[in-house]
C-alpha cells in the first residue's frame, strides 16, 4: 500500500519552500496570455475512476503548481522539439480526456505521478513556449510538460507527458525545398521515399549527384517538372499513407521526422504500437486529428516543422 511519504509532498497552507513564482520573460503574440494551471477540481469518484492510489490522490488533489518563468538552461537549445528537460517524452503519459485531459497519467501500474520534482524540486511540471514554426503550427507554440515515472517493467523512470496548450498560426507550416547541398533528416525522410517508390538512393541525409538523380527520375515518371529538387508538389507525390501494421522504406521515413521532433524510436521500418502511440502525440501536438495515420496532412506537420 502506498502511503503519503512516499508521494513527495505538494505546495501546502503555510509551506516556505517553494521559490516564488516568475512570469515569464517571452511572449508569443498570437497566443493566450499564460496563466497558473492546477488540478484542484477533481472528484473522489473521477480519481477513483483513473485508478489513482490514495497517497497520490491526496497529493493531487493539494494542487499542481506549474512553473511560468524562464526556460531551464537544459533545455534552451531545444527549439521546437522536445523542450521538455532531460526526461523521456513518452507518448502515452497524458490523460487524453476528463478532468485530467493534457496532465501526466496516473493509474499506479503503469504511470504515476512525480509531484514536486521538477524544477529544482520546487514543482510539478512547467509551460514552455518556441516562437518559430512547429509542427502544424506556423508562428509559435507553448506547451505544458508535466512529470510522472513510466514502469518500463524493470523498474520505475522518469517520463513526461508533454501538452499543447496554445498553437499560433495553425496550419501555416508549408513543405520544404530540398536541393543539392540539403543535408539534414528532411533530406533522409526523401530518400526514404524515393526508395519506396523505386528510386533508391542511401538514405545518409546528405542531397548529392545521386539523390538529384532519383528525384529527377522520380518526377519524370510522375509527369511534374524536372527540376532535381524536391518542392511543395514533389512532397504530395512523394509522401505515402502509413499506419500501424505497415512496413517498409515509408515507414523509416515517418520514423526519422518522429525522431526529428524528440520521439525515442528506432528507425527500423515497422509501424508499430510505439510508432503509432508517437504519431498520435505528434498529432495532437500539431491540432490534427490523433488517429495514428500518416496522412498528408501529418505528413506536412512533421516534414515541415522545426
Amino acid at each position: 500500500m502506498t502511503t503519503l511519504d512516499e508521494v513527495p509532498q505538494l505546495r501546502r497552507a503555510g509551506a516556505a519552500d517553494r521559490p516564488a513564482r516568475r512570469r515569464s520573460t517571452s511572449s508569443l503574440p498570437s497566443l493566450a496570455p499564460r496563466r497558473r494551471t492546477v488540478l484542484q477540481s477533481a472528484t473522489v469518484v473521477g480519481f477513483a475512476a483513473l485508478g489513482v492510489f490514495g497517497a497520490a490522490r491526496e497529493a493531487y488533489a493539494d494542487g499542481y503548481d506549474i512553473w511560468e518563468g524562464a526556460c531551464p538552461s537544459y533545455a534552451s537549445e531545444h527549439d521546437c522539439s522536445p523542450g521538455c528537460g532531460p526526461s523521456t517524452v513518452h507518448a502515452a503519459a497524458c490523460e487524453t480526456s476528463g478532468p485530467n485531459e493534457g496532465f501526466h497519467r496516473n493509474d499506479g501500474v503503469t504511470w504515476t505521478l512525480r509531484p514536486n520534482q521538477c524544477y529544482s524540486g520546487s514543482y510539478d511540471g512547467w509551460l514552455w513556449a518556441f516562437s518559430g514554426a512547429c509542427g502544424a503550427c506556423g508562428c509559435g507554440i507553448e506547451r505544458r510538460c508535466h512529470d510522472g515515472y513510466f514502469n518500463s517493467g524493470s523498474g520505475w523512470v522518469r517520463s513526461i507527458c508533454r501538452w499543447t496548450t496554445d498553437c499560433g498560426c495553425e496550419g501555416a507550416v508549408a513543405w520544404p525545398t530540398l536541393r543539392d547541398g540539403s543535408r539534414g533528416p528532411d533530406v533522409a525522410t526523401a530518400q526514404h521515399l524515393l526508395g519506396f517508390r523505386e528510386f533508391p538512393t542511401e538514405p545518409d541525409g546528405i542531397f548529392g549527384p545521386n539523390t538529384e538523380t532519383a528525384v529527377t527520375g522520380f518526377q519524370e515518371a510522375q509527369g511534374l517538372q524536372q527540376t532535381g529538387t524536391v518542392n511543395a508538389t514533389t512532397w504530395t507525390h512523394l509522401v505515402a499513407t502509413v499506419r500501424q501494421g505497415d512496413s517498409g522504406a515509408a515507414v523509416s521515413a515517418a520514423q526519422r521526422q518522429l525522431v526529428k521532433h524528440g520521439y525515442p524510436l528506432t528507425v527500423d521500418g515497422k509501424f508499430g504500437a510505439l510508432t503509432a502511440d508517437a504519431t498520435r502525440e505528434f498529432q495532437r501536438g500539431a491540432g490534427l486529428t490523433a488517429d495514428g495515420i500518416v496522412g498528408q496532412q501529418t505528413w506536412r506537420a512533421l516534414v515541415g516543422g522545426a
